[in-house]
């Protein structure tokens, strides 16, 4: 039975403490950028070093396979952090110092060190090391969301970050030049920067005196935490990431086809675009929807936009692609991280992050490896159709569950 107390806070206002989100969404905006900036150099790094420009791609394939296992044990870290000491950041800060510290270091090694046996090994050692050290501190970063924001809410707080990576991603496909143009000393040390002056922000940001119920209005007790929530959160990250993946892989590959006239980055830039600026009001949205319809109709967006893909002969075509793939992804991204967090109970937060992101490694793991080169887009798109009824699987077992 509530108390008087409980029942007030029930009904109270729920606020979402904005500035935190705000720099939330800031920290994995870098995040992402950082990622996309590594990858753009990879490339030049390792054949700098002696090693074949096909080197780099092994290189990411190693790096996700071994966030498979990380992000699940630094997410069950943080809980336990959490609990005993009352913050997440003794196992957040860590990680991201390492990795903006690497960031630093790796250029300097470039710089410095001539081709050999030994730099090839430190080279590739340092680079595998960024990869770990970026898997350390996300799934803890991402559980801080919980905090910010009421159970019902979580998908509005989310859409600032869907806007950030969303913006974050379009540097892949349209600021490659840039980037390039700029070199590895400079970008990298732009996110180095980046990832400790939000990282240091976001610490320094103390929330209000709220009384814990106010944030642990979820829909799972501790008592009723299992293992089919845990697979089903992996289940819908591995489904999204993979049809995400293999659509953004396909679509510039269907246009050099059948639009030879047309930049394919360029259309692949619009979907990110389109993903970040839809981001906000469809996160509003799916709070007057429900975060389960919202996310079962972005995916079955992207699965017209997938599935007219190798038909898309002219340019209005390609634009609805990049409308259904975008703003569908950008309904499917705004709700997975509130979907993860309201499976499990609140002393499991991190854990759920650590499982949905391993879920997003596998499916990355699994793309750039088995099916890197599919035989036609018709099999790709089957393919990303086929991962989009996985993750829409394990929404709708627990759509009864989802506030």
């Amino acid at each position: 039975m509530r108390t008087t107390n409980q029942a007030a806070l029930t009904v109270l206002p729920q606020p979402l403490f904005w500035l935190p989100i705000g720099v939330l969404a800031a920290v994995y905006g870098a995040f992402t950028l950082s990622w996309v900036i590594y990858r753009i150099h990879l490339p030049g790094l390792v054949t700098q070093f002696g090693f074949s420009e096909a080197f780099a791609p092994t290189l990411l394939l190693i790096e996700a396979i071994l966030a498979i296992g990380i992000e699940p044990i630094m997410g069950r870290l943080s809980d336990r952090t959490e609990q005993r000491q009352g913050s997440r950041f003794p196992v957040i800060t860590p990680g991201l110092l390492l990795a903006s510290g690497l960031f630093v270091v790796i250029p300097i090694v470039a710089l410095v060190l001539e081709p050999s046996a030994f730099s090839q090994w430190l080279i590739v050692g340092l680079l595998l090391l960024w990869g770990i050290a970026m898997s350390l501190f996300r799934s803890p970063l991402l559980a801080l969301l919980r905090q910010y924001a009421p159970a019902v809410q979580l998908p509005k707080a989310a859409s600032l970050l869907t806007l950030t990576t969303g913006l974050a991603g379009a540097v892949m496909p349209l600021g490659r030049p840039l980037v390039q143009a700029l070199g590895v000393s400079v970008s990298f040390l732009i996110c180095a920067v980046l990832l400790v002056g939000v990282g240091a922000w976001l610490k320094s940001i103390r929330l209000p005196a709220v009384s814990p119920f106010h944030w642990q209005q979820a829909t799972v007790s501790p008592s009723e935490d299992g293992i089919t929530p845990l697979v089903l959160i992996f289940g819908l990250g591995f489904g999204v990431t993979l049809a995400f993946r293999l659509a953004i892989d396909t679509f510039p590959k269907v246009l050099q086809a059948n639009l030879p006239e047309v930049a394919p980055p360029l259309f692949n830039g619009m979907i990110f675009l389109t993903l970040a600026v839809a981001a906000l009001p469809l996160g509003y949205l799916a709070v007057r929807w429900g975060n389960a319809k919202a996310m079962l109709l972005g995916m079955g967006g992207m699965a017209v936009g997938l599935g007219i893909m190798p038909y898309g002969a002219s340019v209005p075509i390609a634009l609805m692609i990049v409308l259904l793939i975008g703003m569908g992804f950008s309904l499917i991204t705004n709700g997975i991280l509130p979907f993860a967090l309201n499976a499990v109970s609140w002393q499991r937060s991190g854990f759920s992050m650590g499982c949905l992101f391993a879920g997003v490694s596998a499916a990355t793991s699994l793309q750039s490896s088995l099916l890197s080169q599919p035989e036609t887009p018709v099999m790709a798109v089957w393919i990303g159709i086929i991962a989009l009824f996985v993750a829409g699987g394990s929404v709708v077992a627990r759509m009864d569950r989802m506030p």
